[in-house]
């Protein structure tokens, strides 16, 4: 078996160690996108991070090993990993009911494919740090987001009711189009024998919580359940 083939060769030890730490990078990203039910979460952050990284790695190689003595190109490689990524975010970017949704998902994957080529080019301290300012920017900075720029964070919520002749319903109306926001705009559907209304609503907006609030005092509703 040729050396660079055995579990103790230096190639392979330096993969391993380069494909454990991009493992762990993007798996910590991946739990702060997991935990907010992001597309693209844990193992889909892993994976980025890992493909990436091999990439990278492999552009290194095949620079040093295959065209040794001859003139190449280290980032041929690693260069279209940059525009194949771009394809993958934009998958994650949606429209919808006149807003749009998944541009931090997308920008997500795409630091995420930089933190592992860094790794995979042997950049191991830049890609651990650039993984702790990921971090520092999902969750200490969309904290001064939402109270200090008081900027718009839309979920959706699933009210489950009684299907009363309509009862219920026409009070959840009621409390819809205080909002300024009518029944039929949402999506309302059947679930045995009872309703399920998916509203969209801002966390930031005071408005929302009270209407939210307001929804347990209906007499009927037998959840509300806020998506996130």
């Amino acid at each position: 078996m040729p050396e660079s083939w055995e579990l103790t060769s230096p190639l392979v030890s330096d993969f391993v160690v380069k494909a454990l730490l991009a493992i762990v990078c993007g798996g910590l990203i991946g739990v702060e996108r997991e935990m907010k039910d992001k597309p693209a979460g844990f193992r889909t952050n892993i994976l980025i991070c890992l493909g990436s990284m091999l990439f990278m790695w492999l552009s290194t190689q095949v620079a040093r090993v295959v065209a040794a003595g001859r003139p190449s190109d280290p980032g041929r490689i690693a260069a279209q990993v940059v525009t194949g990524i771009g394809f993958l975010g934009a998958g994650t970017i949606i429209q919808s009911r006149g807003r749009i949704t998944g541009l931090t998902s997308a920008a997500m994957i795409w630091v995420v494919s930089a933190v592992g080529m860094s790794i995979g080019a042997g950049y191991s301290i830049i890609g651990l740090l650039t993984t702790g300012l990921i971090l520092v920017v999902l969750v200490g900075l969309g904290l001064v987001e939402r109270r200090v720029f008081r900027r718009c964070s839309y979920y959706d919520c699933e009210i489950a009711f009684d299907d009363d002749n309509g009862r219920t319903r026409r009070e959840i109306e009621v409390a819809l189009r205080s909002l300024g926001r009518p029944l039929e705009s949402f999506n309302l559907r059947r679930a045995e024998d009872h309703l399920v209304l998916t509203v969209t609503y801002c966390d930031a907006h005071r408005a929302h919580k009270k209407f939210l609030g307001e929804l347990w005092k209906i007499e009927g509703v037998r959840e509300v359940r806020p998506l996130r």
